[in-house]
C-alpha cells in the first residue's frame, strides 16, 4: 500500500544569501527550534553551511558525530533533535534556500530522506516567499515518497497485465501456461516490487509508475 510522506518532527524552509553568507528561516512547522525570521551566518549551522555549497546535508546521529559541532548545532541537539537532513533549493542553478527535516529519533536513515526530498526542492523554490508557518509541513505531508522502481521480469509483466484485466490466479495460470502455485509466487514477487498487498493496489501502483499503458 502507499505509505505516508515524510514522518519527522520538524520541517523548515530557509532562504540562503550566498553574498552575505547568511541564512534566514522563512517558514517552519512541527517542534520548535529556530523561529521564522531568525537570520544567522551560514557558518553557524552544519545544515546550511553544507547546503550553501550545493551539497545535501544528512546526519543519522548528532550525538555521535564528531563534525556536528557548530553553534546552532548545539542548539539543535539541546532542543531534543538527534538526526536531520537538508537539501538545497536552486534558482537558475544557484542555491537560494534549503528545506530541512529534523527528527527526535536517532539513527534514522536521513541520507534516504535527503534523496527522497530533493525532487521536491524545485517545486517548492518558487513558493519560498509565500510560505506560511505551516506550509512546509503541509506540502511535504501531501506528497508520497518516491519509491525506487525495480525492474519487472517478463513473466511478472505478463501477470500484471492479467491482473489489470481482472483475471483470477486460476485464470492467469491457464493463460500463461503455468501452475496456480507458480502464478502466486510471481504475484508475491510482483507485489513486493510494487509495495502492494493486493491485486488492486498492484495495478494502481503500476499505473502510477508507468508500467501499464
Amino acid at each position: 500500500m502507499l505509505r505516508g510522506a515524510f514522518d519527522v518532527d520538524r520541517v523548515s524552509v530557509a532562504r540562503i544569501d550566498l553574498r552575505s553568507r547568511r541564512f534566514e528561516i522563512a517558514a517552519d512547522a512541527g517542534a520548535e527550534l529556530l523561529a521564522p525570521g531568525t537570520a544567522l551566518p551560514l557558518s553557524t549551522c552544519s545544515y546550511f553551511a553544507q547546503v550553501s555549497e550545493g551539497r545535501a546535508f544528512h546526519e543519522d546521529d548528532f550525538d555521535r558525530s564528531c563534525a556536528f559541532d557548530r553553534p546552532v548545532d548545539g542548539v539543535i541537539v539541546a532542543s531534543g533533535f538527534h538526526c536531520g537532513c537538508s537539501v538545497p533549493l536552486r534558482e537558475n542553478g544557484q542555491v537560494v534556500g534549503a528545506i530541512s527535516l529534523s527528527s527526535s529519533t536517532p539513527r534514522r536513515a536521513m541520507g534516504d530522506f535527503a534523496t527522497e526530498l530533493e525532487p521536491f526542492a524545485d517545486v517548492l523554490v518558487a513558493k519560498i516567499d509565500e510560505l506560511r508557518v505551516d506550509a512546509a509541513m503541509r506540502a511535504l505531508r501531501s506528497i508520497e515518497r518516491p519509491r525506487s522502481v525495480e525492474i519487472l521480469t517478463a513473466r511478472e509483466q505478463e501477470l500484471l497485465e492479467c491482473l489489470e484485466e481482472g483475471l483470477r490466479f486460476k485464470q492467469v495460470a491457464r493463460r500463461l501456461g503455468i501452475s496456480q502455485a507458480t502464478a502466486k509466487t510471481h504475484a508475491r514477487n510482483l507485489f513486493r516490487k510494487l509495495d502492494a498487498t493486493s491485486r488492486a493496489e498492484a495495478v494502481h501502483a503500476a499505473r502510477v509508475r508507468g508500467l501499464l499503458a
